[in-house]
Formats: structure tokens, C-alpha cells, sequence
């Protein structure tokens, strides 16, 4: 996945200031550690609940997506209420064999998140397990779909950039029977038309479009966006703050 960072967006020194904790966790169904930052929001207050991002490729959503400055920001401008964002760090050497519908550790990899990395999050801080996002580009918005597909009542909402929707990730919502339960913002750039992957050559920009149409034919929300813009870190981060805006609007 391209680590390009490259973005016109510019931050107040004082939205760069955040609380971001991190946690090793031994999975049992992966057979590794696994690091989960989680980022508090300002004035995060222990009495109350929040709605909570999971971001698959954890990492890179806080250095190259800046989810947490972003984020911050908009709190502060009024435009987002305050949340808790995780981000649950990537294998790379397996981020294939875990992210990919049908991959090798595809199964494992679920089973982590749901069984072992969402209830750590949630008995160490103030979340409200109702109001859980998934978030993921590429290959990680497909495992973010599949997780979602898995349990509708536990992921209803989903950000989606990107989406590496090859066949086997289209069948899974297609044959679904809980598409109207799920919410969905959905991303894509027009240049995303031919790109290299372990895989071969896809054409993004088509895979998102096919996704879209499964999605809205099964009954789920889908808030659909296309721009100029190719499968790099800088077109994902122009349009984190749209992105969290629709969370902003649909998660009550």
C-alpha cells in the first residue's frame, strides 16, 4: 500500500497536541503481539461514553492520514463531537492473509478484533459499544466490510477509502442478508484505474463503484464519493474531515 503523505492540508501547532496511548496485546487466535493506540479526545472525561473509530493500518491512519490532528481540530471547530479513535497496528508481512475476504488468517483475524481487541479497548475506557465505527483504506476497508458483515448489530457504521472489493469481498455482501442494517461513507479516486498490486492489476475506482451498487441493492446507506485523485495516503487524508463528518451526522 503507497505510504505517499503528500496534502495541501496545513494544522494549528495546537490540533497537533494529543493523548495517544498504546497497548501491546498477545492475540491467541494470531499467535502475536499486536500494538493498539488509542486516542483520547480533548478533555476526554471518564464519566461519559463515546463513539469509538476502529482504523485498520492503525499506524498509518495517525502519520500519514493524521486522523487524530484532523479530528482535534474539527472538535475544536465545533464540527465533530469528541470520539475515541484506535488504531489497530497491521502485520505487513500477513496484511494480505489477514485483511483479504477469504485470506489465509482472514478467520483469525476476526476474531482478534472482535474477541480480543474491541472488548480490551472497551474495558479500559469510556466507550459506548453502540456507537462503533470501522474505518479502513484499501485492503483494509475490505476487512472492515467483512467484520461489519460478520455482525451488522456491533458495526453498523463503516468509512471506506478505497476499497479493494475483488470478487470474493463483492459474493460476501452480495449473499448477505444484513445489508440494511449497515450505514457506509465510500471513497473513491477517478485515477485508482490500473493499480499494481500482489494480487495483479486492479481497477479500483470500478471495484468501488460495483460495491456501492451490492450495497444500496441490499438496502444499506451508502454516502458515495468520487474525486481526482490517485491510491496514495494524501488523497485518504483530504477526505478524513467528509469522512468524520458523516460520522458526525449519522451516529447518534
Amino acid at each position: 500500500m503507497p505510504d505517499n503523505t503528500s496534502s495541501s492540508s496545513s494544522f494549528d501547532a495546537r490540533y497537533t497536541r494529543r493523548v495517544v496511548e498504546a497497548h501491546s496485546l498477545y492475540s491467541t487466535h494470531l499467535q502475536e503481539e499486536r500494538t493498539i493506540k488509542v486516542c483520547l479526545p480533548p478533555g476526554y472525561d471518564s464519566t461519559r461514553n463515546y463513539p469509538v473509530v476502529y482504523c485498520q493500518d492503525g499506524n498509518e491512519f495517525f502519520t500519514h492520514g493524521r486522523i487524530a490532528t484532523i479530528s482535534n481540530q474539527m472538535v475544536a471547530e465545533g464540527r465533530l463531537d469528541p470520539l475515541l479513535i484506535v488504531g489497530i497496528a497491521v502485520n505487513r508481512a500477513h496484511r494480505t492473509e489477514d485483511y483479504a475476504v477469504g485470506g489465509a488468517r482472514s478467520e483469525a483475524y476476526r476474531r482478534f478484533v472482535v474477541e480480543e481487541c474491541v472488548p480490551y479497548v472497551e474495558s479500559h475506557y469510556k466507550v459506548d459499544a453502540g456507537r462503533r465505527i470501522l474505518a479502513g483504506v484499501s485492503l483494509g476497508a475490505a476487512v472492515s466490510l467483512n467484520l461489519a458483515l460478520s455482525d451488522t448489530a456491533s458495526f453498523p457504521w463503516l468509512l471506506l477509502f478505497s476499497g479493494a472489493f475483488y470478487p470474493e469481498a463483492q459474493s460476501a455482501a452480495r449473499f448477505s442478508t444484513s445489508l440494511s442494517d449497515l450505514s457506509c461513507y465510500m471513497v473513491v479516486g477517478r485515477q485508482e484505474t490500473a493499480l499494481e498490486t500482489d494480487t495483479g492489476t486492479h481497477n479500483f475506482y470500478q471495484l468501488s463503484a460495483q460495491m456501492r451498487d451490492i450495497l444500496t441493492a441490499g438496502g444499506a446507506e451508502v454516502s458515495y464519493h468520487e474525486a481526482d485523485g490517485e491510491h496514495l495516503w494524501g488523497f485518504w487524508q483530504a477526505h478524513l474531515p467528509d469522512a468524520l463528518e458523516f460520522v458526525q451526522t449519522h451516529v447518534k
